[in-house]
């Protein structure tokens, strides 16, 4: 069994693909599963490059498996389908956008195992903003002990951690950390490479929500993750060592919106999946 499964959802980005799959290969923790599930319209396996690519990950020592799904019901839907293939204690939903420098996949572990906490992410930047400084939106509240349950509702200050995770605002806040120095911060929610600890995600009932979200939705981890944080905490790292292609979203309608979004559903799932807050909450899955 590998250590970590990376679960990379995926539709019609077939160079932004590569590109993830170029940071995958090169990590320094190579005992991984990568498990692509593809809703293209043209297989991305069809790709010399994408195939070259799942090959260094099986040369290097991990795991490789595709999944073609023609049938597309929204990337819920798709992030349930992966996670009932996992195996693996810690689990990697990787966005098929995201860059890693090669540390990064190890240090997330080495903290979701040193914190129990439910998630560690590393939200990338897009460095396209890199000249667009916004000391504002770069306000960082740091884990100075350890990660520990909170609320975080919709509306309330905390809410606006948000903010940190636009534009380059990751990057340009973690200039003024010393060299080789990671930290941990509070989040309101993270996207696009988080890992999470397999066991505490099923317990809040992981992604079968998707029936209930039309096709294009949103918001589906920023559920499971504030469910998450409210019985057993969850953070982020700073630097992130992670970067967006920022190709154009796949998840919004002709519109250029969303039908849909799974914090509808939060109040419910609360009730169901952390009824208790807190230290109460921490002690077991």
């Amino acid at each position: 069994m590998a250590t970590v499964d990376v679960l990379i959802p995926t539709r019609n980005r077939h160079e932004s693909l590569a590109m993830t799959l170029a940071g995958v290969a090169a990590q320094t923790l190579s005992d991984l599963r990568v498990v692509v599930a593809d809703q293209s319209d043209r297989p991305a396996i069809e790709s010399p490059v994408i195939q070259s690519l799942l090959r260094v990950v099986a040369a290097r020592g991990g795991e490789r498996e595709y999944h073609h799904r023609p049938q597309v019901h929204g990337v819920a839907e798709q992030r349930d389908f992966l996670l009932h293939l996992a195996s693996a204690d810690a689990v990697l939903y990787l966005d098929d956008d995201v860059f890693m420098e090669p540390w990064v996949v190890e240090h997330l572990l080495t903290t979701l195992r040193a914190e129990s906490c439910g998630f560690v992410g590393a939200f990338p930047a897009g460095l396209s903003h890199r000249d667009d400084v916004r000391p504002a939106q770069q306000i960082v509240e740091w884990w100075d002990g350890p990660v520990r349950p909170e609320v975080v509702d919709p509306g309330t200050p905390a809410w606006e951690r948000w903010n940190l995770h636009r534009a380059a605002n990751v990057y340009h806040a973690a200039q003024g950390l010393p060299p080789g120095v990671i930290r941990r911060y509070k989040v309101a929610w993270v996207a696009a490479c988080i890992l999470y600890d397999r066991a505490k995600l099923q317990a809040v009932g992981g992604f079968d929500f998707w029936r209930r979200l039309p096709r294009y939705h949103s918001g589906e981890e920023v559920l499971v993750q504030n469910l998450l944080m409210r019985r057993w905490g969850g953070c982020c790292i700073l630097p992130s060592g992670t970067y967006s292609s920022e190709v154009p979203s796949t998840v919004l309608n002709a519109a250029g919106t969303v039908d849909g979004h799974a914090l509808d559903l939060l109040p419910e799932m609360v009730a169901r999946y952390a009824p208790l807050t807190g230290e109460g909450a921490r002690g077991g899955a």
